[in-house]
C-alpha cells in the first residue's frame, strides 16, 4: 500500500490533479462511474480526488490491464479471428517508483501500446505526458473509458455506459425539490414502503402537477409498459 498513499499525501489542491475545475456534468458522472469501476477491479477506493493521483506513476494501469488480461484471454478461446488481441499485459512494471523516474514513463507506455493492442482507436489515446506531467488528466479519462468498453466487448463487467438508477433520480429530485418525490423514490428503491400523503398543493396545469399524475399513474399500474403511460 506504500505506493499509493505516498501519492494520497501529495498536494490534493493541485487542480490538475482533481476535477474540480471540469463544469460538464455528464463527464463528471462519467469520472465517477471509471473511479468505482477501475476501483473494484483494483481493490481501491478512488474518487475525482485521487485518482490521478493514484494512477499517475502507471502502475495501477497495468494491474488494470493484467486483470482485463484474463477476460481478453477467455474471450480469444471462444471467438475466432481474434489474434490481435493483446497475448498478455505489460511486463516488468514498476508498481512502487517515483512519479518523475523513467519507469513511470515505461509503465505508462507499456498500458498504452497495451491498449492499441486492445483496440482502442489511437484517437482515444492519452499522450504519456498527459498523465506523467499532469497535462491532460480528461484525455486519461477518455482513454480508460475506452478500455473499459473494449473489457466489456471481452466479457467483462463494465457498465461505464449504462444510465442512472430511476431510484438515485428521484432521490435527486427529492434533495432539489423538497418532500414531494420522497415517496416516489423510495417506490423506486430497494425498501418497499407505503406511499405518503401528499399534502402540497400545485397548479392543475403545471408541468411539475404533470409529472406527479405520471409518476403516480406508474406506482398504481404495476406492469404497464411506461411508454404507454407517458403517451400524449
Amino acid at each position: 500500500k506504500q505506493w499509493y498513499q505516498r501519492r494520497v499525501a501529495i498536494t490534493a489542491g493541485d487542480r490538475r490533479m482533481s476535477f474540480d475545475d471540469v463544469k460538464d456534468e455528464r463527464m463528471l458522472v462519467m469520472v465517477d462511474k471509471l473511479c468505482v469501476w477501475m476501483g473494484g477491479i483494483l481493490g481501491e477506493t478512488l474518487n475525482r480526488e485521487n485518482l490521478i493521483i493514484t494512477i499517475r506513476n502507471g502502475g495501477p494501469l497495468c494491474k488494470l490491464a493484467d486483470y482485463i488480461q484474463e477476460s481478453v484471454d477467455d474471450f480469444k478461446a471462444n471467438n475466432e479471428d481474434n489474434d490481435d488481441l493483446p497475448s498478455s499485459a505489460p511486463q516488468g512494471c514498476d508498481f512502487t517508483c517515483g512519479v518523475r523516474t523513467m519507469e513511470a514513463r515505461q509503465n505508462v507506455t507499456k498500458f498504452l501500446d497495451w491498449a492499441r493492442k486492445l483496440r482502442v482507436p489511437e484517437s482515444s489515446i492519452f499522450l504519456p505526458d498527459d498523465l506523467l506531467k499532469l497535462k491532460g488528466k480528461m484525455n486519461v479519462v477518455n482513454t480508460l473509458l475506452a478500455v473499459a468498453r473494449r473489457a466489456k466487448d471481452c466479457g467483462m463487467a463494465a457498465d461505464i455506459d449504462a444510465p442512472p438508477k430511476i431510484a438515485n433520480a428521484f432521490i435527486g429530485l427529492e434533495e432539489k425539490f423538497g418532500k414531494k418525490f420522497d415517496h416516489t423514490s423510495k417506490a423506486f428503491g430497494s425498501q418497499k414502503s407505503e406511499l405518503k400523503t401528499v399534502t402540497t398543493t400545485l397548479m392543475s396545469g403545471s408541468a411539475w402537477k404533470i409529472v406527479q399524475q405520471k409518476i403516480d399513474a406508474i406506482l398504481q399500474l404495476p406492469g404497464k409498459p411506461s411508454y404507454e403511460i407517458f403517451r400524449v
